[in-house]
């Protein structure tokens, strides 16, 4: 019997696109049904059933529980969990799970074990101790990954398939193995070793390379080797990893065509990590990551979960899948009442179309055994369990009303990670990390209620009415030329502070900068200073302290209009062909210039990305630019709107707060009436359908 919930549709052993179900929301759990006895496995069904799930996700983590021996399979203790779900009517997202390895693939494959900087060996005492780009490796990997999509692709209550778990998530291994593995890999790229000499700049400090064979990976335990050789090896590395993922798509594709598949991916990982923006294109059908905020709706993680959650979806229109979402943490039992529902609608107000709890119930042993989930470690609901249940029969009424959301912004915002990864080298110089840089961006937009769209320069799929280019330290000629053209060509283009300094090797422009875009910005960068530094303070401006520190408050000043800013970076702009069209007040000293160049404006944002500087610069320009007005709501609210006549508004505060409306209409979620005013009691949520729409509606049912 196939789950009502998936509308699927068997032909021949085959599954119709999931294009039927992107009008549909879903709700459920990760289960580790190996972790329980068989006899509670109905009982923890039941209680799904009771809280309106309609999916969970299974089967991550686990590889050794269905191959404990190489070759030896023992699926049947899966296959019943499978028909219980079936029976139940819910439908099973089911991950490949190929990390952690099984002890046993280690010792088969010595090649995928972890060595430490010394090149010291690490054993697999937790998860992601391995090295996916081995060859052994990915030869047992990948065939358990045939052999599980075969067994299961057909089964009635198979919703999808997951590329593994938190790929992206892990440490390097620093092995024999890699090293030769990074010599080929700088072969290709460079063909000869005069070209990797120029590119990583070897006649600094007598480091040239005679051989590729002469190629170290540039770490070990005293120290790193330069910016060059550290952001081609993190390269190598993220290059590794999708390839891996590739390979792993491709044999699910392969052997269960037209069942989706997604994959928890955690490409943002400061260790490890990938460059996602560059191969999704490859691997990626539906979106999907961990959305782990914590307890703070201001502080940066909840803004890093939503930009992340962007960067996910891109430019490719698809509603973004939470796999995973936070219901209790580590030492956290559960949030405050009503605080899990309104992050679940907070989640659907940013395009979520998928949201599983992390996890069902709180894990007796292992690394995550405070990790509280939706039922406590004795098997009986916790307050989340409640949430769960209300936010379930909240997304069943959403589904009805064009749910999953997922618009079309007239804004781009290009991220880079390999920006990030030359922050990450040069910290004294970049104080602001990729993190930090688009946690400024989505704060900015989330204080102006507005969409945007995650773009990757070199590869820019739509058009905007605005180019927000934020932190792009690293500009390759790819990317300088995306925006040369976007502008050109009509296009209006911010770029903020720290953009452009390095090119495609990380090494710094010899031009003037932003380098390779100076003209089209018609600026040079002259220099920068810091506001923690008391000798270039302004005179009688005003002083916070930060960490004991005395920092300044800048003022950005444009005619009459004064705004503070607080930041750590700013740049002296010397104008070639720009204007000055904002100052620093005090320090004769532009702070946001314009250029005309071809038939566009480009703008430069002389400081580190800020998100009231920024939310001031893109409010200003939206009238010239013909952006849609955006909702007004009170602070602490959340509101778009969804259609005509169809207006999303969330609480994020513990307060009661009276939201004016648009224009009056019905609530969905609880079927009141409202005027000119909505009032939403703290961590409430609420759709509210116009006079208009409730008429469409009518005639509709009256047809």
């Amino acid at each position: 019997m196939a789950a009502p919930e998936t509308e699927r549709r068997m032909r021949g052993g085959e599954r119709q696109d999931m294009e039927l179900n992107r009008e549909m929301l879903y709700v459920g759990t990760n289960y580790h049904p190996h972790d329980w006895p068989k006899e509670r496995w109905r009982e923890d069904i039941r209680l799904m059933k009771e809280a309106g799930l309609n999916i969970v996700r299974m089967g991550h983590l686990c590889w050794d529980s269905y191959e404990p021996e190489e070759g030896v399979y023992t699926f049947e203790w899966f296959d019943e969990v499978m028909d219980l779900f079936a029976e139940a009517g819910i439908g099973v997202f089911l991950d490949v799970s190929t990390r952690p390895a099984p002890l046993w693939v280690h010792k088969l494959c010595p090649g995928c074990n972890m060595y430490g900087r010394g090149r010291n060996f690490q054993a697999s005492l937790n998860r992601y101790l391995e090295d996916v780009e081995d060859p052994g490796f990915q030869h047992y990997a990948l065939r358990f990954a045939g052999v599980l999509v075969n067994r299961y692709k057909s089964h009635p209550a198979l919703f999808g398939f997951g590329m593994c778990n938190e790929l992206g998530s892990g440490q390097m291994s620093f092995s024999e193995n890699a090293r030769k593995r990074f010599q080929n890999w700088l072969k290709k790229k460079y063909k000869t070793t005069e070209q990797l000499n120029r590119a990583w700049a070897t006649q600094r400090w007598s480091r040239k390379l005679s051989s590729f064979e002469d190629v170290e990976l540039p770490v070990n335990e005293m120290g790193r080797g330069a910016p060059e050789s550290w952001l081609d090896m993190r390269r190598f590395y993220s290059d590794g990893i999708a390839e891996y993922l590739i390979k792993l798509h491709d044999v699910i594709k392969e052997n269960a065509p037209g069942t989706p598949i997604s994959g928890n991916l955690f490409s943002n990982h400061e260790a490890l990590g990938f460059d996602y923006l560059k191969h999704c294109d490859g691997f990626m059908e539906y979106p999907a990551m961990g959305f782990y905020p914590q307890y703070d709706m201001e502080a940066d993680k909840l803004q890093n979960c939503i930009s992340t959650a962007k960067e996910y979806m891109n430019e490719a229109g698809r509603p973004i899948w939470f796999l995973e979402f936070q219901t209790g943490r580590d030492g956290v039992f559960c949030g405050p009442k009503g605080y899990l529902q309104m992050l679940m609608m907070l989640g659907i107000l940013n395009h979520a179309q998928m949201i599983l709890g992390w996890t069902w119930r709180s894990m007796y042993g292992g690394e995550e055994q405070y990790h509280h989930g939706i039922l406590g470690h004795d098997g009986l609901p916790t307050p989340n369990y409640e949430e769960i249940r209300k936010a379930s029969a909240d997304m069943r009424k959403l589904s009805e009303y064009g749910f999953p959301w997922v618009p079309e912004p007239e804004i781009g915002v290009a991220v880079s990670s390999e920006s990030g990864w030359v922050a990450d080298y040069q910290k004294g110089q970049f104080r602001q990390r990729k993190k930090a840089c688009v946690a400024q961006v989505q704060k900015a937009f989330w204080r102006m209620q507005r969409e945007y769209n995650v773009v990757n320069l070199r590869n820019l799929k739509r058009k905007y009415r605005l180019l927000i280019v934020p932190g792009h330290i690293l500009m390759d000629p790819e990317s300088a030329a995306a925006i040369r053209s976007y502008v050109e060509n009509g296009g209006t283009a911010i770029m903020t502070g720290y953009s452009a300094t390095v090119d495609e090797n990380g090494q710094v422009y010899t031009t003037p900068r932003p380098g390779a875009l100076s003209d089209v910005f018609g600026v040079r960068v002259a220099g920068f200073y810091r506001t923690d530094m008391p000798g270039f303070f302004s005179e009688g401006c005003e002083v916070k302290k930060v960490d004991g520190k005395e920092r300044e408050l800048l003022q950005v000043k444009r005619n009459d209009e004064k705004l503070k800013v607080n930041i750590d970076y700013y740049e002296n702009l010397e104008l070639n062909g720009a204007s000055a069209w904002a100052e620093y007040e005090g320090k004769g000293m532009s702070a946001v210039t314009v250029n005309r160049y071809g038939k566009g404006m480009a703008f430069y944002m002389a400081a580190e990305t800020n998100a009231v500087f920024l939310e001031w610069l893109v409010e200003k320009l939206a009238e010239e630019l013909e952006l849609a007005p955006a909702l007004k709501v009170p602070e602490g609210i959340q509101a778009r709107k969804i259609a005509e006549h169809q207006y999303f508004y969330v609480n994020t505060t513990n307060r009661r707060v009276e939201v004016p409306l648009e224009e009056a209409g019905r609530g969905v979620l609880c079927g009141k009436e409202y005027g000119e005013v909505l009032t939403l009691e703290g961590y409430e949520s609420e759709l509210v359908t116009g006079k208009e729409k409730q008429g469409e509606e009518h005639a509709d049912q009256t047809a």
